[in-house]
This record gives structure tokens, sequence and C-alpha cells, in this order.
């Protein structure tokens, strides 16, 4: 116990204050002084309903979920597949409220044996779990029962089960009936474009690498582009923000694959894709790929998520080094009209996440849930699941609004929301 103190002796005081400081704001203290705890509506158009919009991060496999998912064979030693369903159990009721749920798929499915490169102390029977991930097919129905409607395939290990895999990826995730963009069977992919509750929405998904697992030939099927160069590529990218942006669609969303692994603040790359991004017409920026939370930030009237970290995967705390890869946050975009008819982001609700190991299971659990009267017994929590926690309901609301300046964040339902108006 001495040591899982100093561990978390940091987010107990300074981030304590920090956030104290920084997040509760006068609005807070003001709803507390009249016991208020009641979100008001956003000033929007009341003819025109507002939606919101569910984003989440990196959804990783790694051989410690493949030995877990594992059902094992029936008595005349037939395999009875993979079940993933507990992973996102405890999660799903959040997962199943916004009007389009997106998050990143991190793997491929490619079948058994397609990874292209293998590594026997990563993998687990048929699947490979890193340096190149491929996972079972089970995975996608298990995604979709959760919630999920949309996931982005533009992301560093796309091309993890090569072409093939790429292509039969998108059959799986059509089969159990989630939308996909990034990536494309031939040609090149298109952007998703819907109707959410009468709001028209172009969703475009890029990767800044694919790991070098691609050819400058064969890369027409995958959105990749050199985040470190004015290259080609980079400009194809624009250009589709500016072609769906012309089109007048009410939103105009970038998934984009960057940054720095395991750093917890954009770097420069970023924040020029971003300015080139917004200048072409996108609305609103999803960050993925540090696999760490970095903060949200508003320029002007355009949402950017840099990072969402990891929603699901096998990576845990390290002291000074991958210090909060088991925790995150759901981010829900409350959309409405401003006076003038244009939709924009009223409001940003996020929900921390811990991810939950134990012999059977790893899970996603809402931090708010863990820390609830009586959650050790429910949720079959340790002592070092309730210092994590602990840590992370401190960490993540601080982490998450640190870059808006004098916007406050509030308390909400299982977790925080910030008010743009």
């Amino acid at each position: 116990m001495q040591t899982i103190w100093k561990l978390y002796r940091f987010p107990y005081e300074e981030i304590a204050e920090m956030t104290f400081l920084r997040l509760i704001g006068l609005r807070f203290f003001t709803a507390a002084f009249f016991n208020l705890c009641i979100i008001l509506p956003l000033a929007g158009d009341p003819s025109d309903p507002s939606i919101t919009l569910g984003f989440v991060g990196d959804i990783m496999v790694h051989n410690s979920q493949l030995r877990r998912a594992w059902l094992g064979e029936d008595e005349s030693g037939n395999d009875m597949g993979y079940d993933f369903s507990p992973a996102f159990e405890w999660f799903a009721p959040y997962l199943k409220k916004p009007d389009l749920m997106i998050g990143n798929l991190e793997t491929t499915f490619g079948g058994p044996y397609s990874a292209w490169i293998t590594d026997e102390e990563y993998a687990f029977r048929e699947y490979q779990a890193y340096p190149t991930f491929t996972t079972p097919d089970e995975l996608a129905p298990a995604l979709a029962d959760t919630g999920f409607d949309l996931l982005g395939t533009a992301n560093n290990h796309c091309m993890d089960s090569n072409l093939e895999g790429v292509s039969r990826t998108l059959e799986v995730l059509a089969d159990a009936g989630l939308e996909s963009t990034g990536t494309a069977a031939s040609g090149s992919p298109l952007p998703w474009r819907g109707n959410v509750g009468g709001y028209s929405i172009s969703i475009i998904a890029w990767t800044a690498s694919v790991n070098g697992l691609i050819s400058s030939r064969d890369m027409e099927p995958v959105n990749v582009f050199n985040a470190r160069g004015n290259d080609g590529r980079l400009q194809e990218m624009l250009a589709e923000i500016r072609n769906e942006a012309a089109r007048k669609p009410d939103l105009v969303i970038l998934s984009i694959h960057w940054g720095q692994e395991y750093f917890d603040e954009p770097d420069q790359y970023q924040k020029n894709l971003a300015a080139l991004a917004i200048e072409a017409g996108a609305d609103i920026i999803i960050g993925s790929h540090p696999h760490v939370f970095q903060p949200i930030e508003i320029r002007g009237d355009v949402f950017i998520a840099w990072s969402l970290g990891n929603f699901i995967s096998s990576q845990r705390f390290q002291e000074g080094e991958r210090a909060w890869v088991d925790g995150s946050a759901m981010i829900n975009l409350e959309i409405n009209r401003d006076k003038e008819g244009k939709a924009r982001v009223f409001s940003a609700a996020f929900v921390p996440i811990y991810i939950h190991w134990t012999s059977e299971d790893i899970r996603v659990l809402g931090v708010s849930d863990g820390l609830s009267p009586g959650a050790e017994i429910k949720f079959g929590l340790s002592d070092y699941d309730i210092q994590r926690l602990k840590a992370l309901e401190l960490q993540i609301p601080y982490q998450i609004t640190r870059y808006l300046g004098s916007i406050p964040a509030e308390k909400s339902e299982g977790g925080w929301i910030v008010d743009f108006q």
C-alpha cells in the first residue's frame, strides 16, 4: 500500500488543487449554493431539436484480451470461438445514448493467420496482437450490440493484415451492421454521409501513418498522408474537406490519427494540421493515436479533441511512463443551431473511463460507476482499482479541460459537462 500511495500522491494533492480552481468555477458554487443540480437547456432553435454525437478513442485488442475472450473447446474438442461482449457490458448504457456513436477501430479482421508481421510473444492461437493486429470477427457484432454505429478505419494499424485484410475488415463490419469510413475495398475511401436527427453530417477519416506497410502505388484504398510534409496526399485530405464543405452539410467532421504516442500534449504537427483542416472547412476534429488523453479545445466555432486515448486495450499504468493509458473518456457533443441557423457544438459532456482487469475479463468501466456505493462488490474491485479510479477521477477532468481557459466544467451524471454558449 505504501508504494500505491506514492504513485497517487501527485493527483490527490496538486491535481486536486488545480482541478478545484480550474474545473469547478463560480457557476458550480452558485449552483451548489441553491442546490440546483440541473443542466439548463441550450439556447438553440426549439423547433430543431439538438442531437448528441458520441466519440471514444482507440479500440485495441491485445493478446491478454484475446485469451480472456476465447470460449475454449467443447467436450468434442470443437473450438467455441470468442465472446467480446463482457468487455463492454458495464459501459454499454453510455454508448447507447448518443444519436450517433463513433470509435476508432485499431485492429483488423483479416481472418486467422492473416497478420502481416508476427511475433509469437504477442500472439494468441491464430491471431496477433503486436506488432500487427488481427482480431477474431466476433468483436464486430459485440461492438454493434454495445451501441457503436460508425467506426473509423484509417489508422496506423489498418494495414496490419495487408490490403486483403482492409477489404475483409470492411466486410465484417458491414455484416455486423456497422458503418465505417477511412479505408475502401477498392478505389478511394468515401466520406460517411448521413442525416442524424435532421442534421446532415459528413465524416472524413485520415491517418498520418500505416507503419510503412504500404507503397505509394498501393495506397489509394487507405486515407494515409505524411504528417511531416506538405505532400500530395495531405493536399488530397484538405481537398476532400473542402469538397465536403462545399456540399454545405450541417457539419464536416475530421477523424484524424496523428501525434506522438504517450504524449499528453498535441505536438506542433497536430497544431499545423488542425489549422489547415479548419481553413479547409472542418467543423469538428477528433484525434486519436497517442493512447492517452490530450485536452479538448475550441477555436472559433470549431471543436477539437486532440486525442481521445484508449477506449479499451491491455495497456496498463506504469509510473513515469504510460501513466494514463488505462484511463480515457467518452465525449458526447451536443449539436444545436445558433440564432443564424448554423449547427455547432453547444456543449461537450465527458464520461471518464477506467480499463479494469481481472483474471477472467478486461472491461471498460465508468469511473463514477466504479466509485459509487457498493461498487467494490458489484464490479469486483481491488484496492489497486480504487486507487486508480480515484486518481483518474481527478486527472481526466483536469487533463481534458486545461486548454479551455475561463470556461468551467460542471459535474454531471456520470462525468462532467462544458457549456460553450
